[in-house]
Parts: structure tokens; C-alpha cells; sequence
């Protein structure tokens, strides 16, 4: 027992003073600058406007994160917990993906769009339109079908996208 003591110590010191040769220098710390953005978690929708197929299931890119979030087909609503910023800023775009089955295949599509402007975060609404057309709103009080939304149930071709 004592022998293999020893020998199990002086197999760590070998080992160790292998470890501290270099052939070249470490490189210097990197230092990351940390952005602290208020973030609120909300639920995701989703509406296929009239001349858009059916969306078998689509997801949404966290504007920092780069998490894809999502994954139930249109007409619902799932608390995912999306982290949106508490302040719209210009230039938030995201990434949607969605699945439409096309004669009994899958077919993904895969489109960028911005986030329109929002006063307050709320549920984050995918409006799916024909022609593969996805806008996204967030609405804290009213759902697609109330006059109050940002994009009316009504609307067939997608609105024009804002910056």
C-alpha cells in the first residue's frame, strides 16, 4: 500500500511538471463587455391569416439568446418564457422557422423579420400571411381578434415590415 502511495505521488509530480512547459506564451485575458438589458418572459402565439396553409409547428428566435423557442402549431398560445426587452429599440430582428406539410412532406421554411414597435412587452404574436410572408408584434392587452392589436385578425397581406 505505502509503494503504490509513492508511486502514485511521484506519477503527479511528473505529470504536473509536464504541465507547466509551454512553448509559447498564455495569451492575455479577453474581457467580454456585459450589457445588463431588462428582460421580460412572455408567452408566444400565433395566427395563419386567410390565404396562408396550415402551420403544422414554428419557433422564434430570442433576440439575444439565439434560442429558438416555440414549437406548437398556429392558433395557440404557449407560456415558453421569451425573453423580451422591456424597451423595443430599432433594429430588433428575429429569426422564424415553421413547418407546413406539403402533400404529406415536411417543408421548412426559415425567414428574418423585425419586431414591431411596442410600448410595453406582452405576448409575442407570429403572423403568418400567403406567400410565406411572418410578421411579429408583441401585445400585452389584446389578442388578434380584438381591434386593439397591432395587426388586425382582418388583414390578409402582410403589413409592411418597420425598422
Amino acid at each position: 500500500m505505502r509503494i503504490q502511495n509513492v508511486l502514485l505521488i511521484a506519477v503527479i509530480f511528473m505529470l504536473s511538471a509536464c504541465a507547466t512547459k509551454t512553448s509559447k506564451p498564455a495569451r492575455p485575458l479577453q474581457i467580454i463587455p456585459y450589457v445588463d438589458i431588462a428582460m421580460a418572459p412572455v408567452s408566444i402565439g400565433c395566427l395563419s391569416h386567410d390565404g396562408a396553409p396550415y402551420i403544422y409547428s414554428f419557433s422564434v428566435e430570442e433576440f439575444y439568446s439565439k434560442r429558438m423557442v416555440g414549437g406548437l402549431s398556429c392558433g395557440g398560445t404557449g407560456a415558453f418564457g421569451y425573453m423580451l426587452p422591456m424597451q423595443w429599440h430599432s433594429g430588433m430582428k428575429v429569426k422564424v422557422r415553421w413547418n407546413r406539410p406539403i402533400k404529406g412532406e415536411d417543408y421548412w421554411i426559415e425567414k428574418t423579420t423585425s419586431i414591431r414597435r411596442y410600448d410595453m412587452p406582452g405576448t409575442l404574436f407570429v403572423h403568418f400571411f400567403a406567400n410565406d410572408e411572418v410578421r411579429v408584434v408583441s401585445s400585452p392587452l389584446s389578442y388578434p381578434q380584438s381591434p386593439k392589436h397591432p395587426i388586425l385578425n382582418s388583414v390578409t397581406v402582410a403589413p409592411p415590415e418597420e425598422e
